[in-house]
């Protein structure tokens, strides 16, 4: 604004603000992150925030509010100070999420996006933090507790309320009483083949490290070969997309044409949404520079001249560790107009979420970065061709990106032979559930499930038995114990029934009841959903109520199939994948787990849990 004395903000932001409409070209695509931004610092959207937020995009209040109610972060209503945010997504719920909210609603005397009567606390049941590894996992504002138990909540609160009392002081996370915000584990195994991870808890996150470690040695040799010769190191490499779809990346940039009267793009997806998965989380972390290192090669790959590294928004420590990377990359001459020195530009913008699963789906994410609703563009055309702002596009998960460096260094031959055959390198699994040893592992492509599961995480907990297996995050159908003998690839996982997705492998013990987990991931895909294909809104609704009533105890036996008639009319008929995403794990757990299912008829109570509500709403 040109009176900053008018302005609703404080001086600090009022300027963060100016700045941040002036980095994209299209003035709008500033509006999701300064909304979050204001709310960081009012505590909510109200009519106040909203009119100047319109004027400084210079668009209107309706559409403000019309983007505002999409994004499950941003809210009209005042929240605590402290605003605790409990997971009870499936890996947290398999790790005792629910009973921590629990724990939190006695202490607090307070429910679902409830606020204590002095202002200080807030409290609500959210999705995936992307902590799964890690559960149960708490947000309390941006600061991660993880591996939580409810005894751990009064000493929590306590912490929070003693920082409060500090005055002139604001939290940072650094909680008395032994607590603070905590980071994630790094975990380890003999089998591990570290090349995506080989910087993990080595100070990799600064660009000193970094460089003295060799990077940005892969992005310096591909300035000098070209984008040919990158393009066929890629699809040399046989690398796949690592966001759960499995398109060869090489082939993928290929695609973009050589010439375009429209810039080019680099969009990196690093909306990490799916339930079960939290593999970038680590990267952004530990090795943010081998995001952007490859970035630029994707860059000068395709010939664009800028790049966005978009991140949820839950993630807002990360973003700032990402933030850093930049500016140093910037300062180093890595980012900027003329690259390591040559005659060559790119440059680098970093980008919130602010919270919408639908958001990872590769043409909501672009509606999202140019300021809208995340809802899905029809295709074609394929954003290789039309894409970001109407030019060519290339969007490649964070853990791909991250990944491109190494192909380099090591050359796209030798990065195939350490997978299987079209499944080069190897994956980042991300393995949470009923497990002795959960954590993120990079293990070859075509690992045995069955072998990582009992070896690599140490098998089931408490000795257990293993009732299934989701493969590759909530959106893959389940697997039988009699089904784990497989490698862990596209193709040997496709062929098993299901799919690698994300490879976040959750892992099921007996004492589960499918039809509460069932519940919960249908809950987890109607409150996602964008609402703009009528299967998806009413199918995934119809398909949580009738799993609400049956794990109640109130349903009857025509509703195994209906659910599973349900699901069959959701797949295969809504404008982009969440519908399926939805729709192929129930058909999975009705078809494979039909006993338990007619276990639960005329009333009996559930064999194993006692939760039968959601709050997530």
């Amino acid at each position: 604004m040109s009176d900053e004395s008018m302005s609703l903000f404080s001086p600090k932001l009022a300027a963060r603000l100016d700045v941040l409409v002036l980095k994209y070209p299209m003035r709008r695509s500033a509006l999701v992150p300064m909304l979050l931004y204001a709310q960081d610092e009012v505590g909510y959207l109200s009519d106040a925030v909203i009119a100047e937020v319109a004027v400084r995009i210079g668009i209107t209040e309706l559409e403000v509010r019309n983007v505002a109610s999409y994004y499950s972060m941003l809210r009209f209503k005042p929240a605590g100070r402290y605003n605790v945010q409990v997971c009870t997504n499936i890996s947290c719920m398999l790790r005792g999420g629910y009973e921590i909210y629990e724990r939190f609603q006695e202490e607090l005397g307070i429910g679902h996006k409830g606020v204590t009567a002095d202002g200080l606390f807030s409290l609500e049941e959210v999705e995936c933090i992307g902590a799964c590894s890690w559960a149960p996992a708490i947000q309390v504002n941006y600061d991660f507790h993880d591996k939580m138990t409810p005894d751990h909540v009064p000493a929590i609160l306590a912490g929070y309320r003693q920082a409060n009392a500090k005055a002139g002081v604001p939290s940072d996370g650094s909680l008395s009483l032994g607590w603070k915000a905590t980071l994630p584990a790094l975990v380890s195994h003999h089998d591990e083949v570290k090349i995506v991870s080989k910087r993990f808890g080595q100070g990799a996150s600064q660009i000193d490290k970094y460089v003295e470690l060799g990077g940005y040695e892969a992005a310096k040799k591909c300035l000098k070969q070209g984008p040919d010769w990158i393009i066929e190191e890629m699809k040399a490499s046989n690398l796949r997309g690592r966001g759960g779809a499995g398109f060869p990346a090489g082939m993928k940039w290929s695609f973009v044409p050589k010439h375009s009267d429209k810039p080019k793009y680099v969009l990196v997806n690093g909306d990490e949404s799916e339930p079960g998965t939290c593999k970038d989380h680590l990267i952004f972390l530990h090795d943010p520079h081998a995001v952007i290192e490859g970035t630029i090669i994707a860059g000068l790959a395709i010939g664009a001249k800028l790049g966005f590294i978009y991140l949820r928004g839950e993630y807002r420590y990360l973003l700032e560790i990402m933030e850093k990377a930049v500016a140093d990359a910037y300062a180093l001459g890595f980012l900027g107009k003329n690259i390591f020195g040559s005659e060559t530009e790119f440059q680098i913008i970093t980008q919130t979420g602010a919270g919408a699963y639908e958001v990872g789906e590769e043409s909501a994410l672009m509606e999202s970065l140019e300021g809208k609703r995340g809802v899905p563009r029809i295709k074609p055309p394929f954003p290789a061709v039309v894409g970001l702002y109407g030019g060519p596009t290339v969007i490649n998960n964070a853990e791909t990106i991250a990944t491109v460096p190494h192909v380099i260094e090591m050359g796209g031959s030798a990065f195939a032979a350490v997978g299987t055959p079209h499944n080069g390198g190897t994956r980042l699994f991300s393995i949470s559930g009923h497990v002795e040893r959960p954590g993120v592992y990079e293990l070859p492509m075509g690992y045995n499930l069955k072998k990582m599961i009992y070896e690599v995480a140490g098998g089931i907990r408490g000795g257990r038995g293993l009732k299934a297996v989701i493969p590759g995050g909530s959106s893959t159908p389940v697997l039988l114990p009699d089904e784990i003998d497989i490698g862990m690839d596209f193709d040997q996982v496709g062929k098993a029934g299901s799919m690698l997705g994300s490879a976040g492998v959750v892992v099921i013990d007996d004492q589960t009841c499918i039809v509460e987990f069932a519940l919960r991931t249908i809950s987890f895909y109607q409150h996602e959903s964008c609402g703009w294909c009528t299967p998806c809104r009413e199918g995934t609704d119809w398909l949580k109520k009738s799993l609400t009533r049956f794990h109640a105890g109130f349903g009857e036996a025509k509703d195994i199939d209906n659910i599973q008639y349900l699901a069959e009319n959701v797949l295969g008929r809504t404008f982009c994948p969440l519908g399926d995403a939805a729709a192929m794990p129930m058909l999975g757990y009705v078809k494979k787990f039909r006993k338990e299912f007619e276990d639960h008829l005329n009333g009996k109570p559930c064999p194993f849990a006692k939760h039968v509500e959601l709050a997530v709403v």
